[in-house]
């Protein structure tokens, strides 16, 4: 009988979360997700270096968009600023008007391993959030069943995570995070430890299932063809002198005429050559 390897799963403080989940999980009304970035600086006390300083950008809603550029340049940075994680010096992040000062259900965020409680079922890690806001059975029920489906994990509810491929963890991730609505999703490498066949089967689910949903889309990669298959909008960083935006990509047409691995390959090449001459330059 063919066994699939288990993954390990990152645990997650469970009452570390509890208190900003249970607060906005019993509104979770549709958000239109408009993200305004307006002025925002970042360094650590520690350094006279700022990673990001000044940076400007509009995200619209159910835009999918993608920060690409090389480790060191700040795109984690930003999106852990924009998931309240870390705090800016100056500036400020608005969604849908409302600032975004701390970590929010409304503002979901996906790691390269999935956080996940290793001791509970696929279907309770994925109704953690339903549960703190008091909901009831036949209510995360009917909100979680349909959302594992979509993800392909309905047959595998009441299995352990542990007993999950590292793929299928990250399903489990994706579950927890939309049965709670969110108006934002926040991928920083959420696929790097992946294989390549799943990788890819996750970048063309997860855009799709957020297109359909109204989600705005954020995805941190240093890949270039994850970044073509994922975004309307591809957002080129460098970390000279510090995290700026050097180059905007519009990236749409290649969905809106069928993406091809042709098309990819083609956009790829652009890429790549921009990049290049950033690098000259």
């Amino acid at each position: 009988m063919h066994t699939v390897a288990s993954h390990p799963v990152v645990a997650v403080d469970e009452s570390s979360v509890k208190k900003e989940i249970s607060t906005h999980v019993s509104s979770m009304a549709a958000t239109n997700g408009l993200v305004e970035i307006s002025g925002l600086s970042f360094g650590y006390a520690s350094s006279d270096h700022y990673i990001i300083k000044s940076l400007n950008l509009k995200i619209e809603p159910g835009e999918a968009i993608s920060l690409l550029g090389p480790s060191g340049c700040g795109k984690s940075t930003l999106l852990h600023l924009i998931a309240g994680l870390n705090k800016a010096q100056s500036g400020r992040i608005l969604l849908d008007g409302d600032l975004l000062s701390k970590p929010s259900p409304r503002c979901n965020l996906m790691l390269q391993q999935a956080t996940l409680y290793p001791w509970l079922s696929v279907f309770k890690n994925a109704s953690f959030g339903l549960r703190l806001g008091k909901k009831s059975r036949k209510q995360i029920q009917e909100a979680v069943m349909p959302i594992l489906k979509l993800v392909k994990l309905d047959h595998l509810a009441k299995r352990n995570v542990r007993k999950l491929s590292g793929g299928q963890q990250q399903r489990v991730a994706l579950a927890r995070s939309l049965a709670t609505s969110p108006a934002v999703m926040l991928l920083d490498e959420p696929f790097s430890a992946l294989d390549s066949f799943t990788r890819i089967e996750l970048q063309n689910e997860i855009r799709d299932i957020c297109k359909r949903r109204g989600i705005t889309l954020i995805v941190v990669t240093h890949d270039f063809d994850e970044a073509v298959r994922m975004s309307d909008r591809i957002l080129m960083m460098t970390n000279r002198p510090c995290g700026h935006i050097v180059a905007e990509i519009p990236n749409q047409a290649i969905f809106e005429a069928g993406q091809s691995e042709e098309s990819i390959a083609k956009q790829r090449a652009f890429l790549t050559s921009l990049w290049e001459n950033h690098i000259k330059n």
